[in-house]
């Protein structure tokens, strides 16, 4: 099955067809899975000295691309081979990427229309394209790297040139869904590629991920879906999709503490309150007392019929012990309900537990998670404890002012909450996870 033709106009064919005897395009256009056809402007000239550039209107440096041969190089390649996807590229046009190269890959007959000097005549834009790309926020010289640029990425993505299309899909903005090995179906998405490694295992003190070498399929997957997710939102963090958490969504606010608990439960967005490391029956609505976290989670995949996601919500400043725990941290709602969407559902119910301080989660494990028991501490694997949720100073102070500015807070005599209670914590956290706005 042949891909698209692609017909490229340029003051500089050898441009193009220099580049073609070579690398995976050279062949798949040997073997007909590609199509390149290079129209010289210059040949649709009329005068002696195939002219194609001419002094601006209005004054300026520099010198324009006259319009004449231009849309005759256009006409005539149409007339011969067929109607074409008109395209001109400009850096004053929207920008070329992933998305955009799946969409032209659907196209059997694709114009690049390659500008030099000042650039084309803008009536070429106005009547007789079809759209304007642009390579990104920079000038070129002209626009043939450009055009080499869109016909790599595009013939790329067409059956046949690469080896193996697996490849394809695992790229970059790929289009394929990221799976992390749970069964889950994958998250989709324009996630930034995993890290790759290859032989020897280790080069200069640097040891390949330990986890590759294993050979536990799924756990690969694991770790490949949480590295693409942290390179993601550590380098392009605006590829992401918005999420929102849905209103329908269970969320339940738990902390060791009993003292705010039935504030607590009355916090927009929450649906109660919960005392770990607690027995007994709490009087106030909406608050829930249980000895450990792996009790509740029993309690909530019971009420709910999906087992709940335990989120670790920190101030910034004590996020160093996530190195402790080895858990992702998310800085922000988007990040942490793209992590969670990775390996759950956003539907399931959501277990928030405050921790306000750095020494805190470092205890998660033992005494909020296996309260009275002297067995070994557990694991934040073995407990569903998925993330760190980390909420900037800012937010928290945000938060706290809300709080103070609100009815019931306006008297003297209850405490008021400060930046990093669990009041200003969870008033924090469910802002950014219930409101689009936040992000």
């Amino acid at each position: 099955m042949s891909g698209p033709t692609f017909e490229v106009f340029t003051l500089f064919p050898e441009a193009i067809t220099g580049f073609l005897r070579g690398g995976l395009i050279g062949k798949a256009a040997e073997l007909g899975l590609v199509t390149v056809h290079c129209t010289d402007y210059r040949d649709f000239t009329r005068d002696r000295h195939r002219t194609v550039d001419d002094a601006p209107y209005g004054g300026g440096p520099g010198m324009v691309m006259k319009i004449e041969p231009v849309v005759a190089a256009l006409e005539s390649v149409a007339a011969e081979r067929g109607p074409m996807h008109r395209v001109l590229l400009t850096p004053s046009a929207p920008r070329f990427d992933q998305r955009v190269a799946r969409r032209l890959a659907s196209h059997p007959r694709i114009a690049l229309l390659c500008g030099r000097y000042e650039g084309i005549d803008d009536r070429v834009r106005e009547a007789h394209v079809d759209e304007c790309l642009s390579l990104g926020d920079f000038v070129l010289n002209g626009g043939e790297v450009a055009a080499l640029a869109i016909i790599e990425a595009v013939a790329r993505l067409c059956e046949g040139v690469l080896g193996n299309p697996e490849s394809a899909a695992r790229d970059s903005f790929s289009a394929a869904d990221l799976a992390d090995g749970t069964g889950n179906e994958g998250v989709p998405g324009d996630w930034l590629e995993f890290p790759q490694y290859t032989r020897p295992p280790e080069f200069r003190g640097r040891k390949v991920p330990p986890v590759l070498l294993a050979g536990a399929h799924g756990e690969v997957d694991r770790w490949r879906a949480d590295q693409a997710w942290q390179r993601t939102w550590a380098l392009r963090p605006d590829l992401r999709p918005r999420r929102t958490l849905p209103v329908s969504t269970p969320v339940y606010l738990a902390q060791p503490e009993a003292g705010e608990l039935a504030a607590l439960a009355t916090l927009p967005g929450a649906t109660g309150a919960v005392g770990l490391g607690q027995r007994g029956r709490s009087r106030s609505p909406g608050v829930e007392l249980h000895g450990d976290l792996k009790a509740l989670r029993r309690e909530l995949r019971r009420r709910h019929g999906a087992a709940p996601d335990v989120i670790a919500v920190v101030p910034a400043a004590s996020a160093a012990p996530v190195a402790v725990t080895g858990l992702p941290v998310a800085d922000s709602a988007a990040a942490l309900l793209d992590l969670l969407a990775l390996t759950g559902d956003l539907s399931a119910p959501l277990i928030l537990v405050l921790i306000p301080t750095a020494a805190g989660l470092g205890d998660l494990t033992t005494s909020f998670l296996a309260v009275g028991e002297r067995a070994k501490p557990a694991s934040a694997a073995a407990t569903g404890l998925r993330a760190v949720f980390a909420l900037d100073d800012h937010r928290l102070e945000l938060a706290a002012l809300e709080l103070a500015r609100r009815a019931p807070m306006i008297d003297s005599s209850p405490p008021q909450p400060v930046c990093g209670s669990a009041m200003s914590l969870a008033a924090a956290a469910l802002t950014e996870l219930r409101s689009p706005a936040a992000r």
